[in-house]
Formats: C-alpha cells, structure tokens, sequence
C-alpha cells in the first residue's frame, strides 16, 4: 500500500510539474532569434522534462519517508521487519542512473554539440560575414575586414553592430586595446553576449575565439533590448555599461548600411 500511494501521489506531482514548465515555455518572455540559441534552447527543455520526476521522486521519496516512518512516540518499540539493503532498490537506482547519464551524453550532448561543430567546418564556411570583434575596457569594437570597415558607429557616435538575417557570421573575438600600445596579453577576459542569440562566448587576452551565428529575424535594439551585445564577465568598475546596440537587417538593408559607413571612414580619414 505504501509504494501505491508513493507512485500515484509521484505520478500526479510529475504531470502537474511538467505541466506548469509547458504553460511556462510557452509564455516566456525569452526572446530567442538565432538557429544556435534555439538548439540550446530545447537541449534545456529536454533536460528539464526528463529530470523533472526525477527531482521530484527523490524530494517526495524524503518528504514520504519522514511522514510515514517517524516515530509517534519517544517509547516507541523498533519495528519487527526492519532491513538494512535493498538489492532490487539499489539495482534499479544505479542502473536507472547509468541510463540517464548516458542518454544525455549522447541527447542533447553529442547530438547537439555535432550540429554546432559541423556548422563550424571551413567547407560550410565559404561564404560567411566576417565580424572582428575587439573587446577593451569598458567598449566593443566591430570592424567588417571584407569592407574594409575598422570601427562600425551608429548616428551618436556609439559602436554598433549591424548583421544581415539568414547569413552566417563569424564573429572573431579578441581582448586588447588597440588606442594604447601595450602587452597584448595584458588586458582582461570579457564575455561576448547578445542574449537574442541565447550563446556567449569568452573574451581571453591573447587569444582569438570564434563564434558563428544565424539570426533568424529581423530586430533591433531600439525596440527590443535583448538584441544587444553585452558583456557577461566582471571586468573592471565600467563592465555593466560595456554593451552595444545591435540590427538585425535584410541584406539590402545592410548593404546600404555598408556603403553608409564606408563612407564615413573616408570622410574622417580625409
């Protein structure tokens, strides 16, 4: 009687739960425009689902155990059936475990990670927009090397990045200062953020790291916030105003955008 009441007041808790985290999904207001970002994304809903009765199993398991089996006086005699292993209980747990592990090591892990890591080979890679991103404190810097563009600067005069929607960017990101002459590898690590596109990535000294992304919309900083580039690593008293303004435009769009900053850098070069 015991493990019936156990399993169905078990089963109600997990279908009430998994439940009330679909109402959830399915109302957040997460905003997610990226193909990348939505593989994370439901990498973690399936996480979620999966562990979900398991969370509760043990919490219940605890919360079942001390009701039912505590002591309802202090002189309370010990039990006549009392044991002190359970062979089926432990097979099942350590098996169920191993099944688990490995079941998210293949899914989400391995599949996933495939998936990024294919989109990173240089065969699928030809034709893709160059973003060097240069990480100082406390500003971001996007030069588009292909247009012979070094620092991109929205009306106000504040960085900016623009990209076009349904092309691959390369985003190589680096940590220095490139206004003072200094040891290279003397700067600070920073971390490249555009929660729009739910990835970020590491800013190390010394170091060129790489992220590619495809947005999947039409947006703007302007008029959402999240599409912004934000840096996600304490580095110094400036880091929480160490963000830029973002556009996610069709490619007309920023090919005029393009030609407009080209020419900016010639009227200030000249």
């Amino acid at each position: 009687m015991d493990l019936v009441i156990f399993g169905v007041v078990w089963i109600i808790l997990s279908v009430l739960a998994e439940w009330g985290f679909n109402h959830i999904r399915a109302n957040t207001m997460y905003y997610l425009i990226s193909n990348e970002g939505t593989i994370a994304h439901h990498a973690f809903n399936f996480l979620t689902t999966v562990l979900t009765p398991i969370f509760l199993f043990v919490i219940w398991y605890l919360i079942f155990a001390a009701i039912r089996f505590h002591a309802k006086s202090p002189d309370a005699k010990p039990s006549p059936r009392q044991s002190t292993k359970n062979g089926l209980f432990t097979t099942v747990w350590i098996t169920g475990a191993i099944v688990v592990n490995v079941l998210f090591w293949l899914h989400p892990t391995a599949a996933d990670m495939e998936q990024i890591f294919a989109s990173q080979l240089p065969s699928k890679n030809r034709h893709d927009l160059i973003v060097d991103v240069t990480a100082r404190q406390w500003e971001w810097i996007f030069s588009y090397p292909q247009y012979h563009l070094t620092q991109t600067v929205n009306a106000a005069g504040q960085d900016e990045l623009v990209i076009p929607v349904h092309r691959k960017v390369e985003f190589r990101l680096r940590s220095y200062d490139p206004f003072h002459t200094y040891d290279i590898e003397a700067g600070v690590i920073h971390s490249f953020w555009i929660p729009a596109f739910g990835l970020k990535e590491d800013v190390i000294p010394g170091e060129t790291r790489y992220e590619y992304i495809v947005a999947t919309h039409t947006a703007s900083y302007y008029t959402n916030p999240e599409v912004r580039v934000q840096c996600a690593e304490v580095c110094g008293p400036g880091h929480p105003w160490m963000e830029a303004p973002l556009k996610i435009v069709t490619a007309r769009q920023f090919k005029a955008w393009i030609r407009h900053q080209q020419l900016l850098e010639h009227v200030v070069s000249t």
